[in-house]
């Protein structure tokens, strides 16, 4: 099957500008005393716009003289911010398709989901995972489809969604894990930070189809963060 190809700019001045506006209408639309979109955790928004500023501050360098590091340095920015970008569109647009709606997207020049080719509705499975505690501070999600031998990614499904939450006492319920990633591969890597070390994350996951609408719960797992 081909790889469909990327809409996110490839050259850099248009990169930057396509960036640029979904940064400014994420806070548009997250701003207020009433904001249009309450589903996005500031931590998240706070990520997209520091990534965004630090492929900035390299990118600007090369709009005037510069030398071949510069430009070296450019695209290894180009590279690092577009995860970041990639994941944010992937989990916060195109993950809750009720509240951003096409209109959304066309403001932010993100073209709308592929209707005319056989849509997965909802996922009827659940992944089923385990953890590895890898190294410090790096715990690693195991996963596969229900009653499934391998690890490949259901067809119409884009990945799973690893929620977590790290907590003194367990939580009522996988909706309390406001942290999320995308995994479109098994196994996936969670890193976590110093001061989490030594506490206890619970970790949850769903399926997730390629118009964004997930499937039903996981059970919650929980480690030790080494």
């Amino acid at each position: 099957m081909a790889r469909k190809r990327s809409f996110i700019p490839t050259s850099f001045p248009a990169y930057d500008r396509f960036y640029k506006n979904i940064t400014q209408y994420v806070a548009q639309m997250t701003s207020g005393s009433t904001p249009t979109w309450t589903h996005i955790p500031q931590a998240e928004i706070t990520t997209l716009s520091t990534a965004y500023a630090a492929w900035y501050t390299v990118y600007s360098r090369i709009l005037k003289p510069h030398t071949p590091a510069d430009t070296a340095a450019v695209k290894i920015a180009y590279a690092t911010s577009k995860k970041v970008l990639s994941r944010f569109i992937q989990v916060w647009f195109r993950g809750f398709p009720e509240v951003v709606t096409e209109e959304h997207l066309s403001n932010m020049e993100i073209p709308p989901v592929d209707k005319t080719r056989t849509r997965i509705g909802r996922p009827t499975t659940r992944p089923v995972f385990y953890i590895e505690v890898k190294d410090t501070r790096l715990l690693v999600v195991h996963f596969q489809d229900q009653g499934s031998e391998s690890r490949a990614i259901p067809y119409g499904l884009n990945g799973a969604v690893v929620s977590l939450g790290i907590f003194d006492t367990p939580p009522a319920g996988p909706e309390a894990l406001t942290r999320t990633e995308l995994a479109t591969k098994s196994p996936f890597p969670l890193h976590f930070t110093e001061e989490e070390r030594g506490k206890t994350v619970y970790i949850a996951l769903q399926w997730q189809n390629e118009s964004g609408v997930r499937g039903d719960y996981t059970e919650m797992l929980s480690a030790i963060v080494p």
